[in-house]
């Protein structure tokens, strides 16, 4: 029987298009995100293996998506997170262009604290720094700097105690700035790709934030030597995590308190046909010796205390291995 040729191009568009929920007809500008997000996971992923691509493919094509782009987003970035989930990715996650100017324009809502606490042991507080403004972050690093800087200039410094419990992350670049005023430049650490074969090195270097020079104090302790007392908790979480790791590894460095939040994967930032971003896990991070951390951090000593003061059982802790001789 011959079929009509209107009868052919009707077949074709139903053949070669994917069917997204009966009677639905996503917009362009849905199909070409679906597919974009699947691209970007499934070549970048640091968990790509562990998930059914072709399976996760047809099962998009599913989705009850409509005309609606702005729902549809929403439903694909709900989708593949609840994947990425299941095979064990708990980092990853996609933020609107909306949600990245809110976050731009609001204040930062804690800055870095330090304080003499006697004895000669120096307190430094780096909390989250969440922005997407260059200015905001320089302003973060050089807070902790000028701490460091009055702390350092005014006391005669035998230890300090760098607390990064709470620290639930945000951007770990102008922690490891603000912090640099403590050590040498150099490796702080590594971004590891798969196994431990493939490593990037992320510098840390006087005077810059991600490697771009920033304006920024770039004093330096008078004594590098002497010991670093890291506090953790279960609130420290990804760049708060990579803060703590940037400075573990090193001769004089001891870490105290509880296990961190288990968020010790990289994100890596990719832009988005629409505007938003997915913030994708792509690596775990080892430390300047290459011990990897692909869980966790878990503290050279626990301390099972988590009221999270400048005088509880952790910081006495801390201070005592920092006074020992």
């Amino acid at each position: 029987m011959k079929i009509p040729a209107y009868l052919l191009i009707i077949l074709c568009a139903i053949l070669y298009n994917p069917v997204y929920g009966q009677n639905n007809s996503p917009g362009r500008a849905t199909v070409k995100l679906n597919k974009e997000i699947f691209t970007i996971l499934k070549n970048n992923s640091m968990f790509s293996n562990k998930l059914d691509w072709r399976g996760i493919q047809e099962e998009s094509k599913t989705l009850s998506l409509t005309t609606n782009d702005s729902a549809n987003q929403q439903m694909l970035y709900n989708f593949y997170t609840e994947k990425l989930r299941a095979a064990g990715d708990k980092h990853s996650f996609f933020v609107s262009s909306k949600r990245m100017k809110q976050i731009a324009e609001t204040p930062v809502a804690e800055w870095p604290q330090g304080d003499y606490l006697g004895d000669g042991v120096a307190w430094v507080k780096v909390p989250k720094c969440l922005s997407f403004d260059e200015t905001k972050d320089a302003r973060f690093a050089d807070t902790i700097r000028l701490i460091i800087q009055k702390l350092d200039t005014e006391n005669n410094i035998a230890g300090w105690i760098v607390d990064l419990r709470h620290n639930t992350g945000g951007n770990m670049w102008p922690m490891l700035a603000g912090l640099n005023a403590l050590i040498v430049d150099g490796t702080a650490g590594y971004f590891v790709f798969g196994s431990m074969e493939e490593k990037r090195p992320w510098p840390n270097e006087n005077g810059k934030i991600s490697g771009k020079p920033a304006n920024i104090s770039t004093y330096k302790i008078k004594n590098n030597s002497v010991k670093i007392a890291v506090l953790l908790d279960a609130r420290t979480g990804s760049s708060g995590e990579m803060t703590a790791v940037s400075l573990l590894g090193l001769p004089n460095v001891k870490s105290f308190g509880q296990t961190s939040a288990g968020y010790t994967t990289a994100n890596y930032t990719f832009n988005l046909s629409n505007g938003d971003q997915l913030q994708l896990a792509r690596t775990f991070v080892a430390d300047r010796n290459g011990k990897g951390y692909p869980e966790n951090i878990k503290p050279d000593v626990f301390i099972d205390d988590v009221s999270n003061t400048r005088h509880d059982r952790v910081i006495a802790a801390a201070k005592a291995w920092l006074l020992e001789k």
